[in-house]
């Protein structure tokens, strides 16, 4: 997303004569080859509350191998909109 414009999400949008709400409060990210530098909105939204799916991670560590395509190259995650910083909230805008 453009860090200088607001989000109201990444999918499921309802366009309305009073305007465009989102009907999921939150996003759902491809993290195959994840690094901060490359989606630092992404990586950093991936905390407490954030699902992530079909990834690898150390068992010791809890550190997450983004590169890592042993399951599948559809590595994933899912985390409320409000984890990212220029969201808005509620998630509607008028026309």
């Amino acid at each position: 997303a453009d860090p200088k414009r607001e989000l109201i999400g990444d999918d499921e949008h309802v366009w309305h004569p009073k305007g465009v709400f989102n009907i999921e409060g939150g996003c759902y990210a491809k993290t195959i080859g994840l690094t901060r530098e490359k989606e630092p909105e992404i990586y950093d939204a991936i905390r407490f509350g954030s699902v992530l799916e079909n990834v690898v991670f150390d068992e010791s560590s809890g550190k997450v191998d983004f590169d890592n395509v042993s399951i599948t190259e559809n590595t994933r995650v899912a985390y409320p909109l409000k984890y990212i910083p220029n969201a808005r909230i509620p998630a509607k805008v008028e026309h």
